[in-house]
């Protein structure tokens, strides 16, 4: 039972007062009244600091399955404390969820403490689940990406690049529209793009023999620095994720 119902209980307010009608009877009835309401706004984030206690144990065990107890040391601050203040505005079923968890197994684990980075708790932030799913296929293969550009022969220029074939697994994307979009975005941070391989191949008009415009074949992979990222953060298996 609450404890501002226990308070109720004690003040026994019918028996003092046959009256109910009474004006001090009204008094102290509005006046536990608006006790328990205040005690309600009172205890409210006492709650909330419950539920996130019981959020963290729910971490620190998927923490400590991978991290064997031989292995144990102290996380460095600059990992630890963004990552689990990063924590506390995720899902607890969330890939970006797993990401610091992975991180910050990595932290306190003697063997694995090399693979962490302060960065990362920063980076990892900025991510969306899709482009964490892009790191995830990224890290097991690069993928064929090939790009066409009309040629404007008034202008002597040529249009955008339209895309003529995306080998990447794109029906694993929440947004698959938005492939090239969180290509340039994890570019920014350093951790993939798409980089063209080789020199462009002019395409020629079979019937006037003249250039409609140009093929780049392009390659989209990580970087060295996203290979580390994903090394550290990415899980080994993302397919309830997707």
């Amino acid at each position: 039972m609450a404890w501002e119902d226990e308070l109720a209980k004690k003040v026994p307010i019918e028996a003092a007062y046959n009256d109910v009608a009474s004006p001090v009877a009204k008094q102290v009835g509005s006046a536990l009244e608006s006790t328990a309401k205040a005690t309600r706004w009172l205890i409210a984030p006492i709650d909330y600091l419950a539920a996130q206690n019981d959020r963290y144990q729910n971490y620190l065990q998927r923490i400590s399955e991978k991290v064997p107890e031989k292995n144990l040391i102290e996380g460095h601050p600059q990992i630890v404390g963004p990552a689990l203040d990063g924590l506390k505005y995720l899902p607890q079923e969330d890939i970006i969820t797993e990401l610091f968890i992975n991180l910050l197994s990595r932290a306190i684990d003697k063997e694995r403490v090399s693979e962490a980075h302060p960065a990362f708790t920063q980076i990892i932030n900025q991510l969306s689940p899709d482009e964490a799913v892009v790191i995830y296929y990224l890290s097991k293969q690069s993928y064929k990406y090939l790009t066409f550009a009309a040629f404007n022969k008034e202008s002597n220029t040529f249009s955008p690049r339209e895309i003529r074939n995306n080998q990447f697994p794109v029906e694993y994307l929440a947004n698959p529209g938005s492939y090239s979009f969180y290509m340039d975005h994890l570019y920014s941070l350093n951790l993939a793009g798409i980089w063209q391989q080789g020199n462009q191949t002019p395409i020629i008009d079979t019937e006037t023999e003249k250039q409609i415009g140009v093929e780049i074949n392009s390659l989209a992979q990580l970087t060295p620095f996203g290979q580390l990222f994903s090394k550290a953060c990415i899980p080994e298996d993302i397919q309830k994720y997707v």
